[in-house]
């Protein structure tokens, strides 16, 4: 197995439609697996009749494996991902809307299909065993890879500095940022701070 991740989906909430739509995604980009093995749950798998998903593999011809009941061996590579994607990124990034987090969530993936080593691949990147002998498509799919996908995934895009100097007065005075503060500083080096995070928590729950 190559652990190379072929798609991926975010969203608030879970379905099978949403399910369905990863899956698709991976295949327009990749092509159709042989199979597809997944949990129990009830946007995968149905106890009776058949789920929606396992119509859409067999109309594809595509074979689905289903795990056994509380035998979490059986996805052992993809808990193996959610941990790493829960330590290397997740712990400790702070996204604030589901689309930020797609989106840095997407560099993450990016940086562990062609940057992110891997033990259980001899040391290689799983791009390295997805693609084999097909390494002009890898090379393709790779320049597009930020060169700073793991920052990317764990801070977002950098945020531009800013600073302005000017005169108040005969005081001369200077603004400039410090993270979510606006912080003044007189020519005498007194500083006064403005946290504009603490400012639109008061505009959004006024007393």
């Amino acid at each position: 197995h190559s652990r190379f991740v072929v798609g991926f989906g975010l969203h608030a909430s879970s379905g099978g439609a949403l399910v369905r739509e990863a899956l698709e995604s991976g295949i327009v980009r990749f092509g159709p697996p042989e199979e597809v093995l997944t949990d129990n749950g009830p946007q995968y798998h149905s106890w009776r009749g058949k789920s929606a998903l396992t119509k859409l593999l067999e109309r594809r011809g595509i074979r689905q494996i289903v795990a056994r009941p509380r035998h979490p061996q059986t996805l052992g590579k993809t808990e193996r991902f959610w941990g790493t994607l829960w330590r290397e990124c997740a712990e400790q990034a702070v996204f604030r809307t589901v689309e930020e987090a797609r989106e840095r969530i997407g560099h993450f993936v990016d940086y562990y299909n062609f940057k992110r080593t891997h033990q259980g691949i001899d040391n290689l990147v799983p791009a390295d065993r997805f693609f084999s002998a097909e390494s002009e498509v890898r090379k393709s799919l790779e320049a597009r890879v930020e060169q700073n996908a793991l920052d990317l995934a764990r801070h977002g895009e950098p945020r531009k500095a800013f600073y302005l100097t000017g005169r108040v007065g005969e005081q001369s005075i200077s603004l400039h940022g410090e993270g979510s503060k606006v912080v003044m500083t007189d020519d005498a080096g007194r500083r006064e701070e403005v946290d504009l995070s603490t400012t639109r928590r008061r505009k959004q729950n006024p007393t």
